[in-house]
Order: C-alpha cells, then structure tokens, then sequence
C-alpha cells in the first residue's frame, strides 16, 4: 500500500504501478457512528473513471470509460487521488484487449479493498447500455497504427493524391500533458475539411505523437492546426480539441481557416 497521496505533490508514473493504490479502512469511521450497532445499513459504491487508456499489442492507444462498483461491506475504499494515480499507470501498459483491461483492474481493486469489485469499461462513444453515440463525420480509431517517438510529429501527416474532398473526422485517442504539472490531459479531436484527402491512419498515428508531450491546450490545438494546413493544404479547415474537465472545468478549443462563431460548437460526449 502506498503512503496517502491526498494533497501531496506527487509524480505521474510512467509505467504500471499497482502499490499507488492507497486504501483507507471503513471501520473506524462507522465505530465513530457505532453503525454496526445501532442500524442495519447495506450498499454500494459507484464510480465512474473518464480517463482510462492502454496500449494493444501494436502499441496503439486505447481509450475507455470505467464503471467501478464497490460493496459497502468492503474493508478498505481507495483514496481517489491514488486511484487516479494507478489508472494513468496503465496508459503506457500494453494489453491484448479491453477483457484483460478489466481484470487487471479488477484484481487490484479487489485485493486493496478486501471485496470482489465489479469492473466494467465501455468504448468513449458507447453507452452503459452498449448503444453507440452518433456523432458527425467517421471515426479514425481503428486505423492500425504503432506509436514510435516521443513527441509531436509532423512527417507522419499524409495525403492521398490531389482530388478534393470534403470529409470530417474524429478520434477520442488524443493525449497531452500539463506542461505544468505533468498531469495527462486527454480529449476528443474533430477535423472536418475540403481539400486533398487526409490519410486517416498517418493523421492518427501524428495524434498518438502527442501522447508524452507537455503543452497547454490551445498550443496543442494550434500546432495541429498549423501542420495541417501546412502538410495537407486544405482549402477549407475547422478543426477542435475537445478536452475532459479537470478542476471543475473543462476546455474546449476550436480553430479554423474561416471567420466562426459560438454556433459551431459541438455537443458534449459521454466521457465529458
């Protein structure tokens, strides 16, 4: 078990780190209340964890939204911060697929809290019930790709010759970190433009490039914008990082070759 990390300044782990995981025993807040005695209480817990992503045996990012439930009969709850601490160990580990995602989590769950955790993961654009969200233009997510460096990439953008399309596209795989505190910053990228066509893959894998760069939302969004424009010269482009709360608030940055308004903004995701 790893000292409280609560209010603490604490480095992200690079790799898998299972004793992050700090647990607080439930008895000696209920022996306070004398609850064992005086009433019959059942339940339990549910958590939900926006910021779940490994690696698949290509060493290509994967993303997920957890479900966590937790038995109120359990010995011990996990302090969340080391929660979070453990989850974003897992973003560099490879699996062959979200099952054995599951249970890794669910072993180490289960084996802090002294209970069998029910653990369940869903894709960034499906719902508890397994139903997909439409949402604009096609998802580039399952394109085959391996990442390789250690930062932004612009020579990975490709085109496929010079006709001209209009296409929009999206991908939930984008991670940056605070260039401040090194805490992983994840969102949903949306391009839709009009010009040669844009190789889905080469523009995934140049996404998954930002993975362990450090930078600010906006500069992240705007270097995007650039390469782009500059690699696979659109004539139209509108593009969008649409970025997970973190601290009660969440970013959402929208560039474009055109004037834009508010108008354009895009409805909220599942994960959001």
């Amino acid at each position: 078990m790893s000292k409280n990390p609560l209010g603490e300044s604490t480095a992200y782990p690079l790799q898998y780190e299972p004793d992050i995981l700090h647990q607080i025993p439930r008895l000696p807040a209920r022996l306070l209340l004398d609850i064992d005695k005086k009433i019959k209480m059942h339940g339990f817990d549910h958590w939900h964890a926006y910021e779940i992503s490994w690696l698949d045996s290509n060493r290509k990012p994967n993303v997920g939204i957890g479900e966590f439930f937790f038995s109120a009969e359990s010995k011990n709850i996990i302090e969340s911060k080391s929660l979070k601490l453990y989850l974003n160990s897992l973003n560099n580990e490879i699996f062959l697929g979200v099952s054995d995602v599951q249970q890794r989590i669910r072993d180490d769950l289960s084996k802090i809290s002294h209970s069998d955790v029910k653990v369940l993961i869903f894709s960034a654009g499906e719902s508890e019930s397994g139903e997909l969200i439409k949402r604009p233009g096609s998802s580039i997510d399952k394109e085959s790709i391996s990442i390789k460096g250690d930062g932004p990439d612009e020579s990975l953008l490709k085109t496929c010759g010079d006709l001209v399309f209009d296409e929009e596209l999206y991908s939930d795989l984008f991670r940056s970190n605070c260039p401040v505190t090194s805490q992983p910053d994840w969102a949903s990228f949306q391009v839709k433009y009009s010009g040669p066509k844009i190789d889905p893959a080469s523009l995934l894998d140049y996404l998954c490039s930002y993975r362990n760069h450090q930078g600010y939302h906006e500069e992240c969004c705007e270097r995007i914008f650039h390469d782009i424009s500059l690699i696979c010269r659109p004539k139209e482009l509108n593009l969008s990082l649409n970025f997970l709360r973190r601290g009660g608030l969440d970013i959402n940055v929208y560039r474009s070759s055109q004037t834009i308004t508010s108008d354009i903004v895009l409805p909220r995701m599942k994960r959001q």
